[in-house]
């Protein structure tokens, strides 16, 4: 799957990324605006995020040569463009600044699944997620606290992940005569999953929040990557013998993007 910014992380937990000062925007190509540099000791490549509660993200390994930054921009100036672009989409939707406030309810339609949110101040530091009956989430701690808040939230999001779309994608393999080699859950920024050269198919949290044919289509996509690497004729023609209507999912996918809730602290994933 392709995808609208190059790269992957943590949506909740950005944690090893040191901010660096903005010293070389005034050496972004004249098509661009200013960026933030970011200096991550886990970054091996370079790769860019944009979205619209943080601009232009570079993020960078920590020895890298910041000089080469606008080449690189000039390089990508396309998606950079396609970005600007869904960027604005989203600004149309949720105005100039992202309205962030943590949910009383979530909705996690991919597997059908709605839950009521309480939050309860403890004195503890930490802020903690625990499931109670009749779908009844709890968070415990310092609930003041915006981002522990997102982050417990997200942990727990990663368990939904691993309890549901892992035996999802299982079974859907052993139906459809797919090989999976090894399934792995990740909090992807730029891609609603991927599949890699040796068989690891990875799924990213918010599928949960996509519409359940929608999810499916996802799952459908990265087994048909297990068979062919790329987005040939013969991809193509086997995504569309398992899933027909394809095309059609495809495009309400490249949307979905918009609906995520923003403390999910959405990016523009897409294909």
């Amino acid at each position: 799957m392709t995808a609208a910014e190059e790269g992957a992380g943590s949506a909740h937990q950005p944690s090893g990324e040191v901010p660096v000062s903005r010293g070389y925007e005034e050496e972004a190509p004249v098509f661009w605006p200013k960026f933030r540099v970011r200096k991550s000791p886990r970054a091996r490549h370079v790769r860019f995020t944009m979205s619209l509660r943080d601009g232009l993200v570079v993020v960078v390994p920590r020895r890298f040569d910041l000089r080469r930054i606008p080449g690189l921009l000039q390089n990508r100036r396309a998606w950079l463009e396609r970005a600007a672009g869904r960027v604005e989409e989203e600004r149309k939707v949720h105005g100039s600044e992202p309205s962030v406030t943590l949910p009383g309810r979530i909705s996690l339609p991919g597997i059908g699944e709605e839950w009521t949110v309480d939050y309860t101040a403890t004195d503890s530091p930490r802020v903690v997620a625990v499931e109670r009956a009749g779908n009844r989430l709890v968070l415990f701690g310092d609930t003041g606290k915006l981002e522990a808040c997102r982050i417990a939230l997200g942990r727990w999001l990663n368990r939904k992940a691993h309890e549901r779309l892992e035996p999802w994608l299982v079974r859907l393999a052993a139906e459809r005569g797919f090989a999976v080699k090894r399934v792995v859950v990740k909090s992807q920024r730029t891609r609603w999953a991927s599949c890699s050269r040796r068989g690891t198919i990875s799924l990213n949290v918010r599928l949960l929040f996509l519409s359940e044919d929608l999810a499916r289509h996802v799952l459908i996509h990265e087994l048909c990557h297990t068979v062919h690497m790329n987005h040939s004729r013969e991809f193509r023609a086997l995504l569309e013998c398992h899933d027909p209507d394809c095309r059609e999912k495809g495009r309400k996918l490249r949307e979905a993007w918009l609906h995520l809730p923003a403390w999910l602290d959405s990016r523009l994933g897409r294909w």
